[in-house]
């Protein structure tokens, strides 16, 4: 729980999701205004090669389709808004963890992959830190078989090269997926060590 949510919960107060609001208003209003994959926002290679760098932000946020939209705009009001309630900077390191991750993934390790869009490869780093955090809070097993789950469904994913679930225009990057988990433990490896660091003081 970081300041932010230690004075919101001192005074009594809920916790407004706006960083969540403002991130899915954002999504719902490309989704509304540019439509399905806009050819200027998504992840392209060969532009991003040229120096439109905010492709690497904004192929995250543009959608394939209204059922990709829908989950994925969807989840990300519902992990948010969980998340937000605990701690606005954790939400926010969980995002840039996220999209750092997955970025990574998609010019690196998949060097064939010209476009990519959505916020699904992002949404399992905010999902993973998430459930850690529940975990470390509450201790209850459904947090635990809720991250159990998200393995299974990544191995499932892996094994089988699509996404579960949601069923898109462009073929689903299960490898983003993986990223975005990635992304998420790397996070909580470095907050646990900086935790750690601070109880030795």
């Amino acid at each position: 729980m970081d300041a932010d949510a230690a004075t919101a919960k001192a005074r009594g107060s809920a916790r407004l999701p706006w960083l969540t609001a403002l991130l899915v208003t954002l999504a719902a209003l490309l989704w509304w205004s540019a439509g399905t994959t806009p050819e200027a926002l998504v992840f392209d290679r060969s532009a991003i090669d040229k120096g439109e760098l905010w492709r690497l932000i904004t192929g995250h946020l543009v959608h394939g389709d209204a059922g990709h939209a829908f989950w994925d705009i969807g989840a990300l009001a519902a992990i948010g808004t969980m998340m937000e309630s605990q701690g606005r900077w954790r939400m926010a390191g969980a995002l840039l963890a996220g999209v750092v991750a997955v970025n990574a993934c998609l010019w690196w390790f998949m060097p064939g992959l010209d476009f990519y869009c959505g916020l699904s490869g992002v949404l399992n780093a905010l999902f993973v830190v998430a459930i850690a955090d529940l975990w470390k809070m509450y201790r209850h097993p459904v947090f635990l078989f809720g991250g159990l789950g998200l393995g299974a469904k990544l191995a499932v994913e892996m094994a089988l090269g699509q996404s579960l679930f949601v069923s898109t225009v462009w073929p689903s990057v299960p490898l983003a997926h993986l990223a975005g988990c990635i992304g998420g433990l790397a996070l909580l490896a470095v907050t646990m060590q900086c935790d750690l660091r601070h109880l030795a003081q």
